[in-house]
This record gives C-alpha cells, sequence and structure tokens, in this order.
C-alpha cells in the first residue's frame, strides 16, 4: 500500500507548463529525495500534492483512498470536508523560509497548531512540544523568540512544529537552501534522525550527499517531467539518463 500516491498530475501557469504527465508513488517509510535544475516543477510537484497549487489534472491518493480528481482545471471528485481536512494533516510541510510567528516563543510556536487545529487540551500540546523540541536538540530554546535564533536553529524549530501535527509523512521543500553553509548540516541531521526512525519522507533538496546517505529512491526532474528514478547507488554512480547524468556532472 502506497502512502502517498499522484497519478497522471498536470499543471500549468498560464502557458508554461509546470508538471507534465508526473505519476509518483510514497511507500510508508520511505525517504525519496527529489533533485533536479531549477525550474524543473520539484516544489510545484511538493505544493500541488499539499494543495498549495491547485493541479490542472489528475489524480492523488492518500492511504489509498482518493483525495482528489480533476482534468481540464475542473474538480471531477475531491474527498468530503471532513476527510479532505483529515487527510491533508497526514502531511506535515517543512519550507524554504521559517515563517515562524515572531510574537511567539519556541515552544509557543510548535504548540500553536495542535492547540488551533486538532483542538488537544493545552497541557497535552504543551508536552507533545517539548518532546518534540528535545529531538531536534532545542530544549532549551523553548523560551526564545525567533529573532535570537540562528537559521538553523529557526528551521529545527519549523520542523518541529510540523511534526507536533503528527503527520504520517513529512514534506521537505529544499529546507536548506536559505541557510548559511555552517549551518546546514544541523538541519541535515534532525532530518537524518527523521529517516533513521522510519517517518515517510519526500524532500526536494540540492544536498546531493544528504540524498545519497538518507534516501531508498532518488527522483530526477527535469522541464516538469520525471526523468528518472533509482536508489541512490544506481542514480548517483550510473545514471542512464543523458540529462541526469549532465546535472550530476555539473553540481559533483
Amino acid at each position: 500500500m502506497s502512502l502517498i500516491r499522484m497519478e497522471n498530475i498536470y499543471k500549468n501557469f498560464g502557458p508554461l507548463q509546470v508538471l507534465i504527465d508526473v505519476s509518483l508513488a510514497v511507500d510508508p517509510g520511505e525517504v525519496v529525495c527529489i533533485v533536479g535544475p531549477s525550474g524543473a516543477g520539484k516544489s510545484t510537484l511538493l505544493r500541488a500534492l499539499n494543495q498549495l497549487e491547485p493541479i490542472a489534472s489528475g489524480k492523488i491518493f492518500i492511504e489509498d483512498e482518493l483525495f482528489l480528481h480533476r482534468e481540464k482545471n475542473n474538480t471531477v471528485f475531491r474527498a468530503a470536508p471532513k476527510e479532505y481536512k483529515r487527510l491533508l494533516l497526514e502531511m506535515g510541510m517543512v519550507f524554504q523560509s521559517f515563517n515562524l510567528f515572531p510574537h511567539k516563543t519556541v515552544l509557543e510556536n510548535v504548540m500553536l497548531a495542535p492547540l488551533k487545529v486538532k483542538k488537544i487540551p493545552k497541557a497535552d500540546a504543551e508536552a507533545i512540544a517539548r518532546d518534540i523540541l528535545q529531538k531536534v536538540g532545542l530544549s532549551e530554546k523553548a523560551g526564545a523568540y525567533p529573532a535570537k535564533l540562528s537559521g538553523g536553529q529557526q528551521q529545527r524549530v519549523a520542523i518541529a512544529r510540523a511534526l507536533a501535527m503528527e503527520p504520517r509523512v513529512m514534506l521537505f521543500d529544499e529546507p536548506t537552501s536559505a541557510l548559511d553553509p555552517e549551518l546546514v548540516g544541523e538541519v541535515l541531521g534532525v532530518m537524518r534522525d527523521l529517516a533513521r526512525s522510519g517517518m515517510t519522507m519526500l524532500v526536494v533538496t540540492h544536498e546531493m550527499g544528504f540524498a545519497r546517505e538518507a534516501a531508498n529512491r532518488v527522483i530526477f526532474m527535469c522541464e516538469g517531467k520525471i526523468a528518472e528514478e533509482a536508489p541512490p547507488e544506481k542514480l548517483f554512480t550510473n545514471p542512464e539518463n543523458p540529462r541526469t547524468r549532465q546535472f550530476l556532472n555539473s553540481i559533483l
């Protein structure tokens, strides 16, 4: 059973085709990294999955339940509102920018969604938040405000905030691209721990070392399509697609 499945996804911005017949399945516990040049459609694919961008055509399944089906910019099927919300909450999302509330402490930022969305009692939400902050190595920063944190610490808070909703799958959209190079390692360390814990992850990244080490499968996207997918040892050492080889030669 796939945890997430996308079938024949198309997405355009006006005349620009951004996703062209993209199909992808992610199994429970699998770590899938998406790599490729800028403008390949990588981030749009994640944003289409969690409905930040409406797709033009295609089907999205979550836990093998049909979540959404659209054709020619018209909705053919969408899960009932309560089920739609439940399935959306199965996906945690971490963006390039941290998007923390500057007037709230680290602890308050992590507690907010469980309190407001899941209606969890405050004491329970705080216990969950403190446990997750310990896991991302930020227990001592619970009372700090985002402005007092480094970029790497802020991104770890953003990861903790997503984890506080207890998602089944985590989506990462280039989570280290806005960080100074010396801060990248601490965020990747948290992501490696998550991968080792069995969290299902779909990661858009430029960090090839992370993809090689942590991914079960690497997908290379180019010009809105999946050009190649393979286990990392295969894709990085013996890619079949000439465009994949060209991309890897340019960055490695």
